[in-house]
Order: C-alpha cells, then sequence, then structure tokens
C-alpha cells in the first residue's frame, strides 16, 4: 500500500513547533508552581518562627520578674551565709584556749604547775610555750610522755632542766614548748 501525505511540510513543523512550545511552556508553569509553593512553604515556616519567637519572648517578659526574684533571694542566701561562716569562725576561735586549757589540766599531775603560758594562733595550730615547775621527776616525765603520744599535740620539745631546792623539796624546772592541732 503507497502512502501519500497530503500534508505539507510547514504545517507539520508547525505543528511540532507548537508541540514543543506548550513542553516549554508546561515546564515553566510547573517550575514557577514548585518555586511558588517552595517561597509559600519558606513564608509559613518564617512566620511561624516569628509568632514562637514573640511568644518566647512575651514569656521571657513575664519570667524576668521571677528572675529578679531568683537573683535577690541568691544574694540574700549568700550574705546570710557569710554571716554563719563568720559566726562559725568566730565560735571555733572563742573557746580554743578553753578547751586546750581544759584538755592541759586533765592530765597535769598535782606535782607539776605553769609559772607562765604563751600561746600563738598559727591557722589551725597553735604554738604553746610554757615554763613548768614539777616536785617529782616521774610525774613530769609520764605527763611529757602523754603530751608526746596525744594525737592533737606534736613538735614537743624541752629546754634544758634546772634543779632547785624549795622548802627542803627538789623542784625541776623547765620551759616546754609544742604545736596543738585545734580539732
Amino acid at each position: 500500500m503507497i502512502r501519500i501525505n497530503l500534508i505539507p511540510p510547514e504545517y507539520i513543523a508547525n505543528i511540532n513547533r507548537r508541540v514543543v512550545i506548550a513542553k516549554v511552556v508546561l515546564g515553566a508553569v510547573l517550575a514557577l508552581a514548585v518555586v511558588v509553593v517552595i517561597s509559600l512553604w519558606h513564608v509559613t515556616r518564617a512566620e511561624a518562627l516569628k509568632l514562637t519567637m514573640a511568644k518566647r519572648e512575651a514569656e521571657l517578659k513575664s519570667l524576668q520578674g521571677d528572675v529578679e526574684k531568683v537573683k535577690a533571694i541568691e544574694a540574700d542566701i549568700s550574705e546570710v551565709q557569710r554571716y554563719l561562716d563568720a559566726i562559725n569562725r568566730i565560735a571555733n576561735g572563742r573557746f580554743i584556749y578553753t578547751r586546750f586549757m581544759q584538755e592541759t589540766a586533765r592530765d597535769l599531775p598535782a606535782t607539776i604547775w605553769f609559772t607562765s603560758l604563751r600561746t600563738t594562733l598559727n591557722g589551725d595550730a597553735m604554738d604553746v610555750s610554757f615554763a613548768v615547775k614539777s616536785r617529782s621527776a616521774y610525774d613530769f616525765a609520764d605527763w611529757l610522755n602523754a603530751l608526746e603520744t596525744k594525737a592533737n599535740y606534736s613538735s614537743v620539745s624541752l629546754d634544758g632542766i634546772t634543779i632547785s631546792e624549795e622548802e627542803s623539796v627538789k623542784v625541776f624546772t623547765t620551759q616546754v614548748k609544742l604545736k596543738c592541732i585545734i580539732k
């Protein structure tokens, strides 16, 4: 069978050109639609973020008063804590000498007595120096041993011992130095 094309070639070329133009226009419209949809999505998202930001700023402003109150309370707490710390420092240092004398006198035999006492606070320790007289060398040695073995005394040292006679009794005189750890 023989086909005869009665349509002129210019007409077919014109139809093909219109199809290409229609495809290009359709592609452009689709691209424009995609751009519009994406733009609308971004605009909607930006507006939602603006609303969220506005809500959070309003919440921040409403809570700012509470934040100021909390800061004021924290300042009051720190001031009270400083006062309590100062009171504790005073209270700890207030009875150091009393405790030291009670502990020392508790172990002091009746034949030993102090003639002078000098103390110096050194942080958590107290340097103590005292002149001591004793009528018994054994009591004196026992008392020094007790000082050396106690945990809160350290660096116990003894200067030269002088022996004299008072009322026909030998009296031992010396200088004792030690460090008392304050607990």
